[in-house]
């Protein structure tokens, strides 16, 4: 079975299947693992050999795959004393089908969907034939609906007891937002809610400035809720936040105190801070906030990943009030 520093590979993976070895040992390395990016590839190498690992895939632009024929289709079987042999046949047709891209066993009125996506009509009328009359004898009832994909997206590898509650903590704060009407509103809550559920000494928003070369501080809660000082306006080229918009990747430490992107640590030690934990809020593709925040205690890799997830959908509860224009260029 794979273990914590597994399940946070295959996570990173899962977001990227081109992330190398060395940005992977640095996400570990931010997480308290001693590992180098060598560690990280013989660990892939085993991941690929016992096949926890069966490929590495790219996932498309739904726009893209929309264009084509997208077919949902819904069986239901027959009972009958060949039935098992028929879906072992059933299995192996989809596992190999270069057109099924999302297969499965279901409860209910009917017991298998099937998802499939065909370059022309023609090719979907044959493959359709083809496919009945292979399982004629297994099938009872077909239906076939036209639809088009909408949303691709990675698989989290974490699903454990205390993910699914730090999970509970995420949609608590999401749903809390939905109460303010106004972007500063909403991005109030955020950050106040970071110091609430996440247990955060503080908690802060910056925004790209409209040349693009600053992060121009917005919000903030915690125990440092003043929007001027030193930092109330970061460089771009920082080795801290400014990082999260070069890269459109997040950043963590659990070692505040001696990370060279930490600019005080004599400060981080008085205050007693441990982790720090940056991602990256987009709109259409491009970072136009950093979301951070500082706390005494050390994240836990399901700790970042729920982070992650909170900052991806924050990212898309948001993308309606990204529209102002007026806000983003102050």
């Amino acid at each position: 079975m794979p273990d914590e520093i597994d399940n946070v590979i295959l996570s990173q993976l899962g977001k990227n299947s081109r992330m190398s070895s060395q940005e992977i040992s640095k996400i570990l390395q931010g997480l308290d693992f001693t590992i180098t990016d060598r560690a990280v590839r013989q660990r892939l190498q085993r991941l690929e050999k016992n096949n926890t690992i069966i490929g590495y895939t790219a996932i498309l632009n739904p726009k893209i795959i929309s264009e084509k024929v997208n077919r949902t289709v819904l069986l239901k079987f027959k009972i009958s004393n060949n039935s098992e042999r028929l879906l072992e046949r059933l299995t192996e047709y989809v596992n190999e089908s270069q057109f099924c891209t999302f297969s499965s066993r279901i409860s209910g009125d009917f017991d298998w969907i099937c998802h499939f996506i065909f370059d022309s009509v023609s090719q979907y009328d044959l493959e359709t034939n083809n496919f009945l009359n292979k399982f004629a004898d297994l099938i009872s009832d077909y239906r076939t609906y036209e639809s088009n994909l909408i949303k691709a997206s990675p698989y989290t590898v974490y699903d454990d007891v205390s993910i699914k509650e730090k999970k509970v903590q995420v949609y608590n704060i999401l749903n809390s937002i939905k109460k303010h009407d106004t972007l500063n509103e909403r991005l109030q809550s955020i950050v106040e809610s970071l110091v609430k559920y996440f247990d955060a000494k503080f908690a802060r928003v910056w925004f790209v400035d409209s040349k693009k070369k600053f992060l121009v501080l917005k919000f903030s809660a915690g125990k440092y809720k003043d929007l001027k000082g030193e930092f109330s306006k970061v460089p771009i080229k920082s080795l801290k936040i400014g990082t999260i918009v070069t890269t459109k990747k997040p950043v963590v430490s659990n070692d505040v105190a001696h990370d060279h992107r930490i600019k005080y640590h004599d400060w981080t030690k008085k205050e007693k801070l441990k982790s720090f934990a940056g991602y990256p809020l987009l709109y259409k593709g491009n970072v136009v906030a950093v979301m951070a925040m500082f706390s005494q205690k050390r994240l836990s890799p399901s700790d970042f990943e729920v982070l992650g997830v909170f900052s991806e959908q924050i990212s898309k509860e948001l993308t309606g009030f990204f529209e102002t224009q007026d806000f983003l260029s102050n």
